[in-house]
This record gives structure tokens, C-alpha cells and sequence, in this order.
């Protein structure tokens, strides 16, 4: 028996470190791999779930061409060169852009980048920008910070007061769990603020309950109580701070009551929050994604930041706004990743508005769509037009190893290796500053391929020597990727094989106060709420906020999979809902909003603010798929999905 060093390759904080018992090519146990300080010797469900993937009996394991409506096995030199064939096709009678290529996080791993350099040496196609998942929040920290940093872990045990606001580490950040509970030992306030009592808030100290779409008005709310009672940084502002005088004069403005109504808190609440934030310091903020998944979401987040600076919490031992981590990424060279300066095209489309750009620009450009590590017919909102437009583009790839509602509606699938069937490189954008180079754990299943080896296949019957020439092999294209860190460390990639390896530099962001800005300051937001959207017609009809939530035990939709065909998703609400709406714990009902209606059953849960249905998000179609509900949209930054702007009513 021998031990392979791997890792969890999920879209989630944590990217666990991995030990893997192998014998005679079989993995017989997965664990977490103690040596690693984030791992910790633990894994959470999803993790361990990685050996059901690997092993199930529905992963594809033949390329599959769809033949008038069926699906059949072919050969792969077949799949290249008909795929191959009708992208030359594609490119001679169009243009390279004509061609539309959609990725998320199925797989963090660097090597699965090869996809990009594929298509921006084929010309440039149409790719992706903004993101259904945390581009709100990113981008408004790179609005005032200049770039988006955390805490290290550790550094949270320095912290007087720690607030969890929008984020459930119980199910989605486990390994930072821990951390919690040794800060509260110690004595640290922990403060959640949610629209649920999940169960971080369960742990908690103290539980502040909001309405949806009042976490900005919190802020302010917060922010105007320091301001009035002048308990706040004036070094801070003073000196390291852009734009606070108008920051100020719009806070001042505002009616202390009138911004409090939107919140669902009292005033006497708010104060206690802000006693417990701005005279227990140090204090930290940890964001999760709940705030900024609306219209407003940038300014969301934007505006907690804002307390961070107002509060002197920044560049300090215990303090930050912590929400994402690309720390690392300054040891990756992302053009040779992608091999951008190749592309002769910069045609893009944003993420959460795929129907509206389909049914717009690109109705007649588009001839053809490649998809890989994501299942965007239930990931992306508005399932019901996100479906109407893919079955509109001509020619559609999948890669997967599943036959997912996204693949089935493709004309080609190709089956591609999971993590323990490949050597990668891997790293948290999120949390933590750890490099883990995974090591291959036992060989791919009989007729999978790596990504890497399938665009080489289609780059060699395109004769795309320019291609073939700059990546010949894996270790060619991770050594190019990884040349700043190879540099920095003074190790070969060989020599880094299975290693962890955490960058030092980043456990306190923004310690000698100089930011990433224009002005090389923090940057106040200014204010203007008046701007944002709240559709009260909308609400008239459809009265009941309906909100996603990622589940415990799956990440986005990959363990749906295995839901029985026909069973109905689960809606969670409390008891005033059940009683407004005449219904009973149990209940199969229908939900209904203006894009659409899934079947449903309702159970209580008296932890779920009132007039909001919440469901866990990722349901396949066969169980209804609860994105048939939520509507298309960007949000003000960063091209996030609005995810939590959706509105609807209850059929019995």
C-alpha cells in the first residue's frame, strides 16, 4: 500500500489536502491529511464523496455523439475529428468568436486551464465574464482595498469580536469552524448576522436576524450610530482614507429610523451591534456570499468594508474584512495559462445574462458552445430561457463525467479524468494561502481522457502547430504556469510533487496601510441607496422572498446526481408562512415566481426569517430544479447573479 498526496479540487475555501491509500491501483481510503494545518486531519462529505464520483457506475467512459435525438458510444478518433472538423468549419464561414466557450469551478486545478489556451490560439472565442457565484463581492473588494485579501485563519484568535455576516461555515467553510470555537473559548464575541439561524448562527454568541436585502442598510444603520456618537477611526479616515467626507455627509443625511425599518432590527439592536463591533476591537468581519447575490450586491459589500476602515479594524492583528484570497495567484502566470496575447477577438458575454445575450447579439453569431467543468442548465438562473437559448446554438461540446442536464442537451460529451486519475495544481482563491501540487492516485478509467490530452488531440487534427509547439505535454504547460513560483522557491516541479506549501507575507492584509487603489488608500463608497432596486410590483404578487442556499452535503449540483428521479426538492419556511398560506409541514406545494413554478414539499423551520421560502440550490431537472424560479441579471459589480432577487407565492 502506498500514500498519494492529492487534494479536493471543489469550488469551496477550504481546498482540503488529501492522503489517499492506494493498493494494486485501487484506492481502498481517503482522509484528510493532517500535516496540512488547514486539513487538519478531517474531511467534510463532499470531500470523502470524491471516491463515490470516481467509482460510479453512471460516469461515461466513451465519448457519446447525440444520432437523431439518441445517444451513441463512438470511438475517440471519430469525436476528434468530427469535433475538430466543425470548428475548422466554424471558423472558415464565420469567425473564430462564433464559438462560445462556458466554464465555472467543477475543478480548481490549473492544468484545467489548457481549455483556454486551446481556444485563444484557435483565434478567440466568446468567453465569460462576471460569475454566478462570489463576483459582486470581489470586485467591490477591489474597489476599495485594490485587490480582495483574508486573514489567515490563525490571526482570527486575535480577535476581540469575530462577525460572520452572510456565510455558514458549518456547511461551506468547515475547517474554519475551529478556528470559531477556540475564539469563542477564549472569549471572543462570535456574532452572526443572517436571514437564517443556520447552524454557525447556532454557535454564536449573539444572532442578529435581517431581512433580504437589507444587509447594506445595516452597514449604514451601523455606520451612522458610530459616526453620530464619534466612535469611530479618525486616524484612520484621516490619513488613510479616499472620499470620507463624502462618505460622511451622505451617512448624516440619511433618517436613522427610516434606514433601521429595512433591516427588520431595532435601533436598541443595531447599537448593541455596533458596541459589540467598535468597542470590543480588534474585530473582524468573515463575508460570505449571501450579501452581495442581489443588484446591490457590490454596494453591499462595499459598505461593510466601509465599516472596517471606519472602525480602524484594518491592517490590524484580529481585524480585516475578510472575504476572498487571491494571494497566491502572483506565483501563477496567468498568460501562459491562457495564452491570451494569441486571441484576435475580446468577445465576451456576461454569465448571468446568457438568455438576454443569446436572444440579442449573439442569435445569429453563435454557432457553437463548448462547456467544461460546470452544469450551467441548473446553475445558471432562469433555468427555463437558459434552456431556450442552448438548444437555439448549432453545435454543442460537453465535458463532464457525468451525462448531466447540460450534457444532455449537447451533441457531443466527452468523458474527461477526475482529480485522483491526474497530477494537478491547486490553490484556494478564497481562504487560505496554501499551493498543493495532487499527485495521480490511480490510473484513468478505460476510455477517459484529461482535458490536456483531448485539446491536444483536437489541436493536432487542426493542425495547430502553434499550440502543439508552446504546450507539448502536462509538465511543460504547469512548469510555464508555475515559472514565478518555481523562481521564488528555487525548486523544480519534480521537487515540489505532493508538497503543500503555504506563501508567507499575507496573515494581516494591508499592515502598512498601502492599498491597491488608484490613490493608494482605502476608498469610501458614497452612498446611494435611493438607486437600487426594489420592484414593489413585484412583491405585490408575489410576496414571499425565495433564497438558495448551498447544501451540506453537495457543492453547486454535482451530488444531485444521485437523487432519486421524481423527488421533490425541499422549500423551508416558518410557521407564519405555513399559516398565511394555509399549508402543513409536509405539504406538496407548488412554488411559483414571475419566471416560472417547480412542485415542491414544505417542511418547518422556525430558523427562517419571516415571509422567505428557502431551498437548497442545485437540483437537477428530474427533481424540478429550483433555478426555474430565479430570474436573469447582473448585479452593480462585478457581473454577479442576483440570485437572491427573486420574489414568489405559494400554490397549494
Amino acid at each position: 500500500m502506498k500514500i498519494v498526496k492529492t487534494s479536493c479540487p471543489l469550488d469551496c475555501w477550504d481546498i482540503c489536502a488529501i492522503e489517499a491509500a492506494v493498493e494494486n491501483d485501487c484506492i481502498v481510503e481517503v482522509r484528510g491529511d493532517a500535516e496540512q494545518p488547514i486539513t487538519n486531519g478531517f474531511l467534510c462529505v463532499k470531500g470523502v464523496k470524491h471516491l463515490e464520483r470516481l467509482r460510479s457506475p453512471e460516469r461515461l467512459t466513451s465519448p457519446m455523439k447525440k444520432v437523431k435525438g439518441e445517444w451513441v458510444a463512438i470511438p475517440w478518433d471519430q469525436a476528434i475529428s468530427e469535433i475538430g472538423d466543425k470548428l475548422i468549419e466554424i471558423k472558415n464561414e464565420s469567425n473564430s468568436d462564433a464559438i462560445m466557450y462556458y466554464a465555472e469551478s467543477g475543478h480548481n486545478g490549473i492544468l484545467k486551464n489548457i481549455d483556454q489556451a486551446f481556444f485563444n490560439t484557435y483565434g478567440g472565442v466568446t468567453m465569460p465574464q462576471g460569475n454566478l457565484c462570489f463576483g459582486a463581492g470581489f470586485a467591490a473588494q477591489c474597489e476599495d482595498f485594490g485587490n480582495a485579501l483574508s486573514h489567515d485563519p490563525e490571526d482570527h484568535l486575535n480577535s476581540k469580536t469575530i462577525i460572520i455576516w452572510g456565510r455558514n461555515p458549518v456547511t461551506t467553510n468547515l475547517h474554519l469552524v475551529p478556528y470559531l470555537k477556540k475564539a469563542k473559548e477564549q472569549g471572543t464575541n462570535i456574532v452572526v448576522i443572517d436571514l437564517i439561524e443556520t447552524e454557525t448562527a447556532q454557535m454564536a454568541t449573539h444572532f442578529f436576524q435581517i431581512k433580504p436585502e437589507s444587509d447594506g442598510f445595516l452597514a449604514m444603520a451601523m455606520a451612522k450610530i458610530m459616526l453620530e456618537s464619534g466612535n469611530y477611526s479618525t486616524d484612520f479616515v484621516n490619513h488613510n482614507a479616499e472620499n470620507f467626507a463624502a462618505y460622511k455627509e451622505k451617512i448624516d443625511a440619511m433618517d436613522l429610523d427610516s434606514i433601521v425599518a429595512k433591516t427588520g432590527l431595532t435601533v436598541d439592536q443595531i447599537r448593541q451591534l455596533v458596541a459589540l463591533y467598535a468597542d470590543q476591537k480588534p474585530a473582524a468581519i468573515i463575508l460570505g456570499y449571501g450579501p452581495q447575490r442581489y443588484r446591490n450586491g457590490g454596494n453591499n459589500v462595499r459598505l461593510i468594508n466601509a465599516l472596517g476602515a471606519l472602525s480602524g479594524n484594518i491592517g490590524i492583528a484580529g481585524g480585516g474584512v475578510t472575504y476572498a484570497n487571491i494571494f497566491v495567484l502572483q506565483w501563477v502566470d496567468g498568460d501562459f495559462l491562457s495564452n491570451s496575447q494569441a486571441a484576435k477577438t475580446d468577445s465576451a458575454y456576461i454569465k448571468p445574462l446568457f438568455p438576454e445575450y443569446m436572444s440579442a447579439a449573439g442569435k445569429e453569431k453563435i454557432k457553437g458552445i463548448f462547456v467544461t467543468k460546470s452544469n450551467p442548465i441548473v446553475q445558471m438562473p432562469n433555468t427555463n430561457k437558459v434552456i431556450e437559448a442552448f438548444t437555439k446554438i448549432p453545435f454543442k461540446v460537453v465535458l463532464d463525467h457525468f451525462m448531466t442536464d447540460t450534457a444532455q442537451l449537447a451533441d457531443y460529451v466527452l468523458p474527461c479524468t477526475h482529480i485522483y486519475e491526474e497530477e494537478d495544481f491547486l490553490h484556494s482563491a478564497m481562504w487560505n494561502s496554501y499551493f498543493i501540487y495532487t499527485q495521480r492516485a490511480v490510473a484513468p478509467r478505460a476510455g477517459v481522457k484529461s482535458e490536456f490530452e483531448i485539446y491536444t488531440l483536437l489541436a493536432k487534427h487542426m493542425q495547430m502547430s502553434e499550440f502543439l509547439e508552446k504546450y507539448p505535454n502536462e509538465k511543460t504547460y504547469l512548469e510555464g504556469a508555475l515559472a514565478p513560483l518555481l523562481k521564488d522557491i528555487n525548486m523544480t516541479l519534480d521537487e515540489i510533487q505532493g508538497k503543500r506549501m503555504k506563501k508567507e507575507g499575507n496573515d494581516i492584509p494591508w499592515q502598512d496601510k498601502k492599498f491597491g487603489t488608484p490613490s493608494g488608500k482605502f476608498e469610501f463608497i458614497v452612498p446611494d441607496p435611493g438607486s437600487w432596486f426594489f420592484d414593489e410590483e413585484i412583491k405585490a404578487s408575489y410576496p414571499l422572498h425565495f433564497i438558495t442556499i448551498q447544501p451540506p452535503d453537495s457543492l453547486h449540483s454535482q451530488h444531485f446526481l444521485d437523487r432519486v428521479e421524481g423527488q421533490l426538492p425541499f422549500v423551508y419556511g416558518n410557521q407564519q408562512v405555513a399559516k398565511d398560506w394555509r399549508i402543513q409541514d409536509g405539504d406538496e406545494i407548488t412554488v411559483a415566481s414571475p419566471e416560472g413554478k417547480i412542485k415542491t414539499l414544505f417542511k418547518l423551520n422556525e430558523g427562517i426569517g419571516e415571509n422567505i421560502l428557502v431551498a437548497y440550490n442545485g437540483w437537477w431537472l428530474k427533481n424540478q430544479g429550483v433555478n426555474r424560479l430565479t430570474s436573469s441579471g447582473a448585479s452593480d459589480l462585478g457581473g454577479q447573479a442576483i440570485f437572491n432577487n427573486c420574489m414568489c407565492k405559494i400554490n397549494k
